[in-house]
């Protein structure tokens, strides 16, 4: 490569470098939004269950009030993550965003999930137990109500801003536009997996809670009620072993998906001096940084020309993908046909 072409690579990943900076100013807006609005959710739903003892409102207000704690963790997470690490973690901390989102599901969504449930529980014996206390204070049910539907707005408005951000961010590492569901199975992102997660969850229990409520107005029966605040107990159980599996795959290590993993093959094929690429590794250490490590078959063998080669390798891979940072470990190597079948037998 001459000296103009570098010139022209590196003019080119600056360019890159002051693009992606611009687009993610925005970066972990999600997570606050989410917070603005569960604390306001969260007061309304607590004043509204206290005053209108409705089981619904009781386990709405525990959903929000989880919702919240999990929003603070996440931010202490990414916070923690940015610290500067010792020798203990020589590839930083940059998974304490993962730790974080497994902790909030394993524990925040687990345990409001099974306060809520239990408490419905023990509302729906009192009242199959008792039938005068079926009877629904309609005017207090009916203010509930009016809470849910605000409480829908407010998470629907979560739920847009997480989404806006997932739509940046497929935009900004140039992944195929893809559905909520299908970006929550393949994100790195710990927080916008979490983020996401609440907000449909937040919605489905308002559903429920909504319905609950409306048929013991309806059928003047508070066993609906009771059968309301059960229903979204059990969506946030299911929403914790849902994220728990998520983020704990995250924290065990995933690897880079498939178009980056094609960009960066096609970087280093491309670089000259390379004349194969035997292995290729990766691993997320977060949504932004990568463990990549290579084994290449050079032109030479020269320990000069290698070194040479592999300085352009790492330009090659942080130019064609600026949104990352990665951590490029590379082995030259000799081409053997017979480990390089049996390494692809194992893969």
């Amino acid at each position: 490569m001459s000296e103009s072409q570098d010139r022209s690579a590196a003019s080119t990943a600056d360019s890159n470098n002051i693009a992606v900076q611009q687009q993610t100013k925005h970066a972990g807006a999600a997570v606050k939004a989410a917070l603005a609005a569960n604390i306001g959710v969260a007061i309304a739903k607590l004043c509204a269950a206290v005053f209108t003892g409705s089981s619904a409102m009781l386990s709405e207000s525990v959903h929000s009030i989880a919702d919240c704690s999990n929003e603070i963790v996440l931010m202490i997470g990414g916070r923690f993550s940015k610290h500067r690490t010792d020798g203990d973690h020589p590839f930083g901390l940059y998974r304490a965003k993962y730790l974080a989102s497994f902790v909030v599901a394993t524990l925040l969504f687990f345990v409001g999930g099974f306060f809520s449930t239990s408490e419905a529980v023990k509302k729906i014996v009192a009242v199959v137990a008792d039938p005068a206390l079926r009877d629904a204070n309609r005017i207090e049910l009916v203010a509930a109500l009016v809470v849910v539907a605000v409480s829908a707005c407010l998470e629907g408005y979560g739920l847009h801003s997480s989404v806006k951000e997932a739509n940046e961010r497929m935009a900004r590492t140039r992944t195929p536009h893809m559905g909520v569901f299908r970006f929550w199975r393949r994100t790195k992102s710990a927080e916008l997996a979490s983020v996401i997660m609440e907000d449909t969850l937040a919605l489905i229990g308002l559903a429920f809670a909504g319905a609950g409520i409306g048929l013991a107005i309806v059928l003047d029966d508070e066993l609906w009620d009771a059968i309301g605040g059960l229903m979204v107990g059990l969506v946030l159980i299911a929403g914790s072993l849902l994220l728990a599996f998520k983020s704990g795959s995250l924290l065990l290590g995933e690897t880079v998906d498939r178009v980056t993993r094609d960009e960066i093959v096609a970087a280093v094929t491309s670089t000259p001096g390379v004349n194969r690429l035997l292995n290729m590794q990766t691993i997320h250490m977060s949504e932004d940084d990568i463990l990549l490590c290579l084994k290449v078959e050079t032109s030479k063998l020269d320990r000069d020309y290698d070194v040479e080669t592999v300085d352009k390798i790492e330009r090659a891979v942080r130019g064609a993908l600026p949104w990352y940072r990665f951590e490029i470990y590379v082995e030259p190597d000799i081409f053997r046909p017979e480990a390089h079948r049996g390494a692809s037998a194992r893969a």
